[in-house]
C-alpha cells in the first residue's frame, strides 16, 4: 500500500489531524466571525472527505490517486467507440499493434430483446500482420453488483494487466468482453444474470446473445472450448452458473469471491416460489448431482483469505468439484476481503491458467470442440418427487 495514497491510514490520520486543528481555530477565535465560518466549511469538507476515504479503505476501490481523478473525470483512457460489426475491419499496425485497443460497443440481443453497451479489450496481436486472418478465443467478464463494465478497467486495469501479462508470456492474446450484467446506466440493481418470466432475460443476454455479437463483430473464436467466463461478486455467481447452464458455450469459469447457490433479492425469491427454476440455477445443487460422467466446465476458484463465508462457499464448491475428480485450483489472497485488494492480485493467476486453457489465436477456419452437456434439471429433480435432493446451505457473511 503507498504511503500517501488514497488507502493509506497516514493519509486519514493526517485528515483527522486536519478536522481537529480547524475545529480547534473555529473554538478559539472569538469575534472573528469570517475566520469562524472558513474553519468551520473547511472542517465540514474535510469530514466528508474523511467519510469518503474510510469507505474507500473498506472497499479498496481507489488504490491510487489516479484511479480517483479518472473516475470523477469520468476518464477510460485509449477507450474507443465501435459501431456494431466495425471489429472485423480495423486496420493493423500503428499504437493498436503496440498497445492493444479498449472500445465501446453496442452488443444487441435478438433473442433476449436487450441492447446495452459494452467493453471489449483487442489485444495488440489483433492488429499485427501475422495474426491478420486468426480468430482469437475469448473470455467473457463479469462485474459484481452494484457495478457496471468499466469496473473491470477502474478497479481490476485490465487492459494494462493483460498486455503486460501477454508481453511477458505470461497469458496468451485473447479478446475480452466485459458486457453490463444488469442493464442499469450507475451500476445499481443486480440481476444474479438469472432470467425473470415477466422481465429481463440476462441469462439469455450473456450466454447466447452477447457471444453472438462479439462473433459477429469480431475475429473472434466460436464459442465451445476457447470461450471461458470469469467475474467477481456477483459476477462471480454468474460466472458459475452460465458456465454450467451452457457448457457448449463456456469451457471454463472463474470465480473471485463469489457465491454458488442464488440469493434473495430484497427479501423475496427471484423465482417466485419455481423449484425448478431454483435448482437449475443453484451452481452447487447442479454440481452435486452431476452423473459421474457428466464432463464439467473446467473451474478456477479464489476468496480473500479474511472473509470466512467467501473461503467456506468456495472450500465447499472445491470439495464437491473434487468428488467428480476435477482438482480446480483454488487461490486464497491472504489478509484480504471481498473487495478489488483481493481481486486485484488474483486477476493476473486467473489470466494465467485461464487463457493457457483457451490456447493461441487460430489460423483459418476449422471448428472447435465444444464441451459435453450436463442434462437439464428435470421433473425428478424438483423436491417432492422422490427422494429430496441433498442441498447445502450457504450462509453469507
Amino acid at each position: 500500500m503507498r504511503v500517501f495514497g488514497p488507502q493509506s491510514m497516514l493519509v486519514l490520520l493526517l485528515m483527522v489531524a486536519a478536522v481537529g486543528g480547524l475545529a480547534y481555530v473555529l473554538a478559539r477565535q472569538g469575534p472573528h466571525v469570517g475566520l469562524r465560518i472558513g474553519a468551520g466549511v473547511l472542517a465540514f469538507a474535510l469530514s466528508s472527505v474523511f467519510g469518503m476515504a474510510l469507505v474507500n479503505r473498506f472497499y479498496d476501490y481507489y488504490q491510487t490517486w489516479g484511479d480517483l481523478v479518472d473516475d470523477l473525470a469520468g476518464r477510460h483512457p485509449g477507450v474507443q467507440a465501435l459501431p456494431p460489426g466495425g471489429g472485423k475491419n480495423l486496420k493493423t499496425g500503428g499504437a493498436p499493434a503496440r498497445d492493444g485497443l479498449l472500445v465501446t460497443t453496442a452488443l444487441a440481443g435478438s433473442k433476449s430483446r436487450i441492447s446495452r453497451e459494452g467493453l471489449v479489450y483487442l489485444p495488440p496481436q489483433y492488429f499485427q500482420a501475422r495474426y491478420a486472418s486468426a480468430r482469437f478465443p475469448v473470455l467473457e467478464l463479469l462485474h459484481g453488483s452494484p457495478g457496471e463494465p468499466e469496473d473491470w478497467q477502474r478497479g481490476l486495469h485490465v487492459t494494462t494487466t493483460f498486455r503486460s501479462m501477454v508481453d511477458r508470456h505470461q497469458a496468451r492474446p485473447s479478446i475480452l468482453v466485459m458486457p453490463n450484467i444488469n442493464g442499469n446506466a450507475h451500476g445499481a440493481g443486480g440481476s444474479q444474470c438469472l432470467d425473470r418470466p415477466r422481465g429481463a432475460r440476462n441469462d439469455t443476454y450473456l450466454a447466447e446473445d452477447v457471444p453472438t455479437a462479439v462473433e459477429t463483430s469480431f475475429r473472434a473464436e466460436p464459442v465451445g472450448a476457447h470461450w471461458g467466463v470469469a467475474g467477481f461478486s456477483e459476477g462471480g455467481f454468474c460466472a458459475a452458473n452460465l458456465a454450467l447452464r451452457h457448457p457448449g458455450v463456456f469451457g471454463l469459469a472463474g470465480v473471485m469471491s463469489g457465491y454458488f447457490q442464488p440469493l434473495p433479492e430484497h427479501g423475496s425469491d427471484p423465482f417466485g416460489g419455481d423449484a425448478r427454476a431454483r435448482l437449475e440455477n443453484d451452481p452447487l445443487w447442479r454440481v452435486t448431482n452431476a452423473p459421474p460422467a457428466a464432463r464439467l466446465p473446467a473451474f478456477w476458484l479464489m476468496a480473500g483469505g479474511s472473509d470466512r463465508g467467501d473461503v467456506a462457499d468456495a472450500r465447499l464448491f472445491h470439495s464437491v468439484l473434487q468428488s467428480h475428480g476435477q482438482d480446480a485450483p483454488m487461490v486464497t489472497i491472504p489478509h484480504a476481503r471481498h473487495t478489488y485488494a483481493a481481486w486485484n492480485p488474483a486477476f493476473p493467476k486467473f489470466l494465467t491458467w485461464a487463457t493457457a486453457r483457451l490456447g493461441d489465436p487460430a489460423q483459418g477456419t476449422a471448428p472447435t470442440p465444444r464441451p459435453g452437456k450436463l442434462p437439464p434439471v428435470g421433473p425428478a429433480g424438483v423436491p417432492g418427487d422422490g427422494p429430496p435432493p441433498p442441498v447445502h446451505q450457504i450462509k453469507r457473511s
